[in-house]
């Protein structure tokens, strides 16, 4: 049987109703956030990994979130399915007058500051004149993700190097004043206040030098989690092949291993 997209909102009503699943009719918009980002997180997984059935699936599964969201809200009386895709579709056709409309663009330069003049013309209208840029960052962002929404934010109201070298002179200056931090480290004070000060300013410059290289750094994160978990595994794999757990290695062996990992797991 093909089942369709009002199938899904059916299938979420008959859940949530009075004869319907306990656990479901429990759930409410708080009680559901960690599943969206579950889900959410789910996904960018198998994106990265390229398994295009598994990114079919939890795609339905984000989706199964988006409704049941709209579902719980629908019975409050705040607004339902066809509220929620009204307003994503007047936005998208309101953003893009080049296909739209007549505007004329030819770049992906230009659709971009076109995009961002629209919003701002969008926020006076909604009387958020005045108002932070910070406002509109998210709260509840991955800290992450929420640096790189930071950055993005300040660099399209002026606030940014025009290239990438300065930015990367800025990151070498934290690594710098880090290690002076570094050195003030006794027995009796390990400093660590303005070590994690520090620290924490080397990660956010660093996030900017990503953006600047036209990258993601929370890809690029994700992309070196993964490469280093597959060299230990390789790792753990050739000391299984010597007959011996990693701990009974010790560094320089072990060193000696990954040194081999990198080699046959790249």
């Amino acid at each position: 049987m093909k089942y369709t997209f009002d199938d899904l909102v059916d299938i979420l009503k008959r859940l949530r109703a009075e004869n319907g699943c306990p656990w479901d009719r429990e759930q409410d918009t708080h009680s559901l956030l960690p599943y969206l980002v579950e889900e959410s997180s789910e996904f960018i997984d198998a994106a990265l990994e390229g398994d295009k059935a598994h990114m079919c699936e939890e795609l339905g599964d984000v989706l199964l979130q988006v409704v049941f969201h709209t579902q719980v809200c629908k019975e409050s009386g705040d607004f339902n399915i066809d509220d929620v895709v009204q307003g994503i579709c007047e936005k998208m056709i309101r953003r893009h007058p080049h296909v739209f409309g007549d505007a004329q663009v030819d770049t992906a330069g230009e659709v971009s500051r076109r995009w961002e003049k629209i919003k701002a013309q969008e926020a006076t209208h909604k009387n958020d004149a005045g108002k932070s840029v910070m406002d509109k960052v998210g709260k509840s962002m991955p800290t992450l993700a929420r640096t790189q929404d930071i950055i993005r934010r300040v660099a399209k109201v002026g606030f940014d190097w025009g290239e990438p070298a300065p930015v990367f002179d800025k990151a070498q200056e934290e690594f710098t004043e880090f290690r002076n931090e570094m050195r003030k480290v006794t027995p009796d004070d390990k400093n660590v206040d303005r070590l994690e000060d520090e620290f924490g300013d080397i990660m956010f410059s660093l996030v900017n030098v990503a953006r600047h290289c036209g990258f993601n750094a929370d890809v690029a994160l994700r992309r070196a989690n993964a490469k280093f978990e597959k060299r230990f595994r390789e790792v753990e794999r050739l000391a299984s092949e010597q007959g011996k757990a990693v701990p009974e290695i010790g560094l320089e062996g072990l060193q000696q291993l990954w040194k081999q990992a990198k080699v046959s797991a790249r």
